[in-house]
C-alpha cells in the first residue's frame, strides 16, 4: 500500500478509532465534523485512503471497509441480550463468531451477545445484531453496557447514576427508562461494537 500523508493518517485513525468504538464506520459528516472541515473535503481523504488501498467504500451510508488492517478473531457467544424488556441470562458457549481484531485490546475479556428487540435502535442496534461485550462491572454515564437486574434479568441499555438510582435508558424513544436501585443492578460488561450478518 502507498505511503500516507500526515493528514490522510489522521483520517485513517480516526476511522478506525470510530469502528472500535461505535462498531460501525463514520459517515461523512462524522468525518468532516471531526477535522472541522466540509463534506467534499472529506470525500477527497476518503477517495485518496480508497485509492492507496487503506479502505474501501460503496455509495451506502456508513459504508467505509477498513481493509489489511489485521486479522479476525473469534469469541464466544454466550447467549441473547434484551434491547427491550429483561430476559433470563444465559452465560454459555452456544456459538463462536469472527470479530475484527481492533476491537480487541491486550488485557481484557470479551465476549458476544445476540440482541433481541428493538430498545437500542437509535443506537443502530437492532434485533438479531450481535454485540461485542468488554468484561467489566464499571461504567460511566452514556455507556451501553449488559446489566443484570435482581441477578437474573439480562438487559442492554445506556447506564446513568443519578442520585442514588440507577437508570437504565433505552435508545428508543417509545420506551421508558428502567429506574432501579444500585443493589439491585450488577453490570457484566460494555458494548465496544456491533455486528450485523445479511444473509
Amino acid at each position: 500500500m502507498r505511503q500516507l500523508t500526515e493528514r490522510q493518517k489522521k483520517v485513517l485513525d480516526f476511522i478506525i478509532s470510530y469502528v472500535e468504538s461505535h462498531g460501525y464506520s463514520p459517515s461523512i459528516r462524522d468525518v468532516a465534523k471531526a477535522f472541522r472541515i466540509t463534506p467534499r473535503g472529506a470525500m477527497m481523504h476518503l477517495v485518496a485512503l480508497e485509492k492507496k488501498g487503506y479502505i474501501s467504500r460503496s455509495k451506502k451510508a456508513r459504508s467505509i471497509k477498513l481493509l489489511n488492517m489485521g486479522e479476525a478473531v473469534k469469541l464466544p457467544v454466550v447467549g441473547t441480550i434484551a434491547a427491550g424488556t429483561a430476559i433470563e441470562a444465559i452465560e454459555h458457549a452456544i456459538e463462536m463468531i469472527e470479530v475484527p481484531k481492533q476491537i480487541i485490546k491486550v488485557g481484557f475479556e470479551y465476549y458476544v451477545l445476540k440482541v433481541k428487540g428493538d430498545s437500542m435502535i437509535d443506537e443502530h442496534i437492532i434485533e438479531n445484531d450481535y454485540v461485542v461485550m468488554r468484561k467489566q462491572e464499571t461504567a460511566e454515564n452514556g455507556d451501553i453496557v449488559s446489566v443484570l437486574v435482581d441477578n437474573d434479568q439480562a438487559t442492554l441499555k445506556k447506564i446513568y447514576f443519578k442520585s442514588g438510582k440507577v437508570l437504565l435508558k433505552p435508545a428508543n424513544a417509545s420506551m421508558q427508562t428502567i429506574e432501579v436501585e444500585p443493589s439491585r443492578v450488577k453490570i457484566t460488561g460494555k458494548v465496544v461494537g456491533v455486528i450485523r450478518i445479511y444473509e
